[in-house]
C-alpha cells in the first residue's frame, strides 16, 4: 500500500508537471521560481519543488522591478493589469488598463488608469488611495 501511495505521488507529480507547455529558467523572475506557460498560453510560476506559486492565469507577467523592485506587473487575458508581490500574492487586482511606475508622478504611489479612462493612485500595499475618478489633466494638476 505504501508503495502504491509513493507511485501515485510520483505519477501525479509528473502529470501536473506535464501540464505546462514550457518551463522557463529558474531564478530569472524571482529567486527559486520558474515561469511556466500552459498549452492555452497563460503564465504563472512554480518553485524548485515544482509546487505552484502563482496560478497560470495571466497572459503576461513582467519581471520584478519594472514598476517597483517588490512587484511584478501582470496582465490577464481580458487585458486587465495588476500587481503580484514576491511571495506570489496578488496585491493589486488586475482591473486597470494601465499602471505606471511607483514614484514616477507622486512619491510612494503609482498612477493607475481605469478601464473607463479615469486616473487615480495606488500605494505599495495595493490600496487605491486616490480613486480612479479623475481625468489625466485633473489628477496631474491636483496631486503633483
Amino acid at each position: 500500500m505504501k508503495n502504491l501511495i509513493i507511485l501515485s505521488s510520483i505519477l501525479f507529480g509528473q502529470l501536473s508537471f506535464a501540464q505546462y507547455q514550457k518551463i522557463y529558467k529558474y531564478d530569472e523572475y524571482n529567486k527559486g521560481w520558474a515561469m511556466v506557460k500552459t498549452s492555452s498560453g497563460t503564465f504563472g510560476f512554480i518553485d524548485k519543488q515544482k509546487k505552484l506559486v502563482v496560478q497560470p492565469i495571466y497572459s503576461k507577467i513582467d519581471k520584478f522591478g519594472v514598476l517597483d523592485s517588490n512587484f511584478a506587473l501582470v496582465k490577464t487575458i481580458s487585458d486587465g493589469y495588476g500587481l503580484i508581490d514576491k511571495s506570489g500574492k496578488e496585491i493589486l487586482p488586475a482591473i486597470y488598463s494601465k499602471i505606471e511606475k511607483f514614484d514616477a508622478v507622486k512619491k510612494d504611489l503609482a498612477l493607475v488608469k481605469s478601464r473607463t479612462n479615469h486616473y487615480g493612485f495606488v500605494d505599495r500595499t495595493g490600496k487605491e488611495v486616490i480613486p480612479a475618478t479623475y481625468t489625466l489633466e485633473e489628477i496631474k494638476a491636483k496631486f503633483q
